[in-house]
């Protein structure tokens, strides 16, 4: 009896899921068609500094919608993962960030890709092998790498101070 009620509660679920994909589908629509007049606004306000922006923000949501609604349709660990992508990649060109938020959503990222190629994907050869991920973190830890860090952060602390001041 137990089992046929999970069951019966698990089929609702894939019901609500797509009903879910469905209403997604519906605003994405609706945004595709309101990314017409935000063109037309792009396009007059072309030479402002930041509108390039605003546009691109508009754009990397319905492609974020998109992913969305392929999660929703097929649920597998490769949709995920390229929805998060997506999403990491949008926060770093869209948002205003420091060297070292790029630097963590380049790590992010790079993550999220090792993940795809190497968990999810059947490997064509037996005898292909992971890289040692080992090597790469010590390589990270060394002082060269660590300094690199610290004075890229110290750049971008005085560019923003630069700024600042004008």
């Amino acid at each position: 009896m137990w089992d046929k009620i999970r069951k019966f509660l698990y089929e609702v679920c894939d019901i609500m899921e797509l009903l879910m994909a469905v209403a997604v589908v519906a605003g994405l629509v609706i945004a595709v068609v309101s990314l017409v007049p935000d063109l037309q606004h792009y396009w007059a306000n072309r030479t402002h500094e930041g509108e390039f922006l605003i546009y691109l923000d508009a754009v990397f949501n319905i492609v974020i919608g998109i992913e969305f609604m392929k999660m929703l349709c097929k649920p597998n660990s490769a949709n995920i993962i390229e929805a998060l992508i997506f999403l990491i990649a949008r926060h770093m060109i869209i948002g205003t960030t420091t060297a070292g938020e790029d630097l963590l959503s380049i790590i992010s990222i790079a993550i999220l890709f090792l993940f795809r190629r190497f968990m999810l994907m059947t490997k064509p050869n037996k005898n292909q092998k992971l890289p040692n991920l080992f090597h790469v973190i010590k390589a990270m830890q060394s002082p060269e790498v660590r300094d690199m860090i610290i004075e890229a952060e110290e750049k971008d602390l005085r560019h923003t101070e630069h700024k600042k001041e004008d």
